[in-house]
């Protein structure tokens, strides 16, 4: 476990199976992280999280278990900032549902980043221990070009996961 300002970051490796994702998608230019405040602002104001969150019919069963996350399509190239966002919950979806996508998360070793909180600082601790902390000393991980997620859940926690793989050694 980490301490952060007020909070502890606790780190666990884990497994996932692929699984779906249903929300609503925008762009997020470079490292203006205003945008996904703006985004959320938006989709909460709108009426889209509350319409997200039905297709959401297997938080218990599901690899997240959340009642909402973040999606960052970082898959390409995770050092260019630049990419889509999803608002999001895991769902038995295959196919779009009017204005709301599908994105399929392929099967990933993660590292999860726990922290107390639900606000954008339990968040940003989380991050910022991700790749200032753990990801430049640790011998064994590096990112996997894959999406990395804001897992938001009913209680008082929130976690990150960065998508992993061993090094070549």
């Amino acid at each position: 476990m980490v301490m952060g300002e007020n909070r502890m970051v606790s780190i666990r490796i884990e497994r996932k199976e692929a699984f779906n994702v249903i929300g609503a998608k925008t762009w997020i230019p470079g490292t203006d992280n205003n945008a996904f405040g703006e985004f959320w602002k938006r989709c909460h104001q709108e009426g889209d999280i509350e319409k997200i969150k039905k297709f959401n019919t297997r938080k218990e069963s599901s690899q997240t278990k959340s009642a909402i996350l973040g999606l960052s399509c970082t898959e390409k190239d995770p050092s260019v900032r630049s990419f889509y966002f999803y608002i999001a919950v895991e769902t038995d979806e295959i196919s779009n549902q009017g204005e709301y996508e599908v994105y399929r998360v392929k099967p990933y070793e993660w590292a999860i980043f726990t922290c107390d909180g639900h606000d954008i600082n339990a968040l940003m601790e989380c991050e910022m221990h991700a790749w200032a902390e753990w990801l430049p000393n640790n011998s064994l991980y590096e990112h996997d070009n894959g999406p990395e997620l804001e897992v938001y859940f009913d209680e008082n926690k929130i976690e990150y996961w960065l998508p992993i793989r061993r090094k070549e050694q």
